[in-house]
């Protein structure tokens, strides 16, 4: 580090769960050897002032259907899959390099969020652009499962404020008490684009475990003056905009809008699947092999 970098603000992860179920070892080198890596380089520059570490609500594990009060800072982390095993890895590491070496750390924990920009293997994005396409937009299990959603703009003024009014050494959740099940979002989407959501839904298998519920406490990030600013309807609208203006964004995303976009690992596939080989395509540079699984091209 030569460039007099004194703030991070460590965003940088593989996020998405089902992927995770795939090739769980990328998100091991990516989330935890990823973050120790920066940790080093942050140890050996001697001059970080801030670094701000992005987790996630899911360290927390599944929140009781019942539940009335949510997660809070101190509560004990019970990550139930792959992805949020790693983020509550990464956890550990940034925890110990602040008691070891003194790093002047800050731990975030936020609910899902969403907007213009997103990368489609999302939940909202993926849906919006799969009903641009008149496409079926899939749920897994039954829809029931609940989240909460955050606009980003919100998000990053929960970031900023963080940065400039978050205590060293402690963590805050980004949280908001207004839940959906993923089955309204799949609704809410077809009713901005005028669908008949009976026809547009397609119920698909469950992933291996699925929460049913996070839950976050954010009375301390509202102890610094953060408040969650955009109505859903509102977020919901500037997202879809944001789509329909830049249906190319993100290029070819495919892969991204299958029911399970997993990273297929040949020693991870789902035993179950009917994968039957297609072809070897070759563009010149690199070649694939093209898969059916269940009747859903893939590849890998």
């Amino acid at each position: 580090m030569t460039e007099g970098i004194d703030t991070i603000m460590h965003f940088a992860a593989q996020t998405h769960v089902d992927n995770s179920f795939g090739n769980s070892f990328e998100f091991t080198k990516n989330n935890v050897y990823g973050t120790h890596v920066l940790l080093e380089a942050c140890k050996v520059s001697g001059q970080i002032r801030r670094f701000i570490h992005v987790s996630t609500d899911e360290v927390y594990g599944e929140t009781e259907a019942d539940a009335i009060v949510g997660n809070h800072e101190a509560s004990q982390l019970l990550p139930t899959n792959p992805y949020s095993a790693t983020k509550a890895g990464a956890e550990m590491l940034v925890m110990a390099y602040g008691r070891s070496y003194g790093l002047p750390f800050i731990t975030t924990r936020g609910n899902n969020v969403y907007g213009p920009n997103q990368f489609p293997e999302k939940l909202i994005p993926k849906f919006i652009l799969l009903a641009m396409q008149g496409k079926p937009l899939p749920i897994h299990g039954d829809g029931s499962n609940v989240r909460s959603y955050l606009f980003c703009e919100d998000v990053a003024e929960a970031f900023e404020l963080v940065l400039h009014k978050g205590e060293v050494g402690h963590v805050y959740n980004i949280g908001t008490h207004k839940e959906r099940r993923v089955l309204d979002v799949a609704k809410d989407i077809c009713r901005l684009f005028k669908l008949d959501a009976e026809k547009s839904i397609q119920f698909v298998d469950n992933r291996p475990f699925n929460d049913q519920r996070y839950f976050l406490d954010d009375k301390k990030l509202k102890g610094l003056g953060w408040t969650e600013r955009t109505p859903w309807e509102e977020g919901l609208q500037k997202t879809m905009d944001w789509y329909m203006k830049h249906p190319d964004w993100w290029g070819d995303v495919s892969g991204a809008l299958l029911p399970h976009p997993r990273m297929l690992a040949m020693g991870a596939m789902d035993k179950s699947a009917d994968y039957t080989q297609i072809s070897e395509l070759s563009d010149g540079q690199m070649k694939t092999t093209e898969l059916h699984a269940n009747g859903h091209p893939v590849q890998i």
